[in-house]
């Protein structure tokens, strides 16, 4: 039986981006146009919150100590005195970062998108241990939700605003895409795909904004199951819990007005999924 529970009572304008540590029991998560940052034990202890000077797409821990995160300019060190550091800043003024994730090899993916989502004008970029940027993927629009098969050969991702999710064959070593294939379109569906993960048992948990729901699918695209959010927009999940049994969902209040409830922009605990998933990787540089 599935039970959701809020974790607090943080409201988001864009929730996204939910990171876990299993070392601090320690979930964190960005506003992305609320410049903002949240991290919270998952027991629901010791919330502090941040400002950050610009928008942020997402935050992910590191390998030693301290956080790293895709930003308005580009990525950046985080420090926990309400700012970041600039480290790599190649984006232009009309850009912005948007959801990242780190891989088993610790190097950090994040897509980058026009703030007027053109098309045509997304990427997708690696930033590795040396602090070099690599781009890897062009041409899209609003890339979203990254998840790797449990062995590296395969790579997902979705354009949420062509509502589209797309399968690659992974080099991994080498950082190399190839053949392409659209694994899900969600052009009839109520809502879009936003963030994403990717469960022990090879399942695609999708957060599908605007249509109040998790969807579950195979790693051929075959819907499985589904779950409804109290929330109009869930926007990114991610597994935490000390054996990786819980589902983190964000969601946003972004746009709603008078159409949002109490919960709206809220992140979510739901337990029963009967899934589980591995702890948050952390950036290597």
């Amino acid at each position: 039986m599935l039970v959701i529970n809020q974790l607090n009572e943080i409201i988001c304008d864009t929730g996204e981006g939910p990171n876990w540590d299993r070392d601090s029991s320690t979930i964190s998560w960005v506003d992305i146009s609320g410049k903002s940052w949240h991290e919270q034990n998952i027991d629901g202890s010791n919330l502090i919150s941040h400002k950050v000077p610009g928008e942020i797409g997402a935050i992910v821990k590191r390998r030693t100590s301290g956080y790293f995160a895709a930003v308005e300019e580009g990525f950046a060190e985080i420090n926990k005195s309400d700012g970041y550091a600039l480290t790599n800043n190649f984006l232009t003024p009309a850009e912005r970062m948007n959801d990242a994730k780190v891989d088993s090899a610790g190097r950090l993916w994040a897509g980058s998108c026009n703030k007027d989502f053109k098309s045509g004008h997304g990427r997708l970029h690696v930033l590795m241990q040396d602090l070099t940027v690599k781009t890897i993927v062009t041409d899209m629009t609003l890339p979203n939700g990254l998840a790797w098969n449990s062995d590296n050969s395969e790579f997902f991702h979705v354009d949420s605003i062509e509502k589209k999710l797309w399968k690659y064959e992974l080099d991994f070593d080498n950082l190399k895409l190839q053949n392409r294939s659209l694994l899900v379109d969600f052009a009839e569906s109520k809502g879009a795909p936003d963030g994403m993960c990717i469960s022990n048992e090879s399942y695609l948990i999708i957060a599908i904004w605007g249509g109040s729901r998790l969807e579950i699918y195979d790693l051929s695209g075959r819907k499985i199951s589904r779950i409804d959010m109290p929330v109009l927009q869930p926007s990114s999940c991610t597994f935490a819990g000390e054996n990786g049994e819980r589902l983190i969902v964000t969601s946003a209040r972004k746009q709603l007005g008078e159409r949002a409830n109490s919960q709206d922009g809220a992140i979510f605990i739901v337990d029963g999924v009967g899934l589980t998933g591995n702890p948050s990787e952390k950036f290597g540089g």
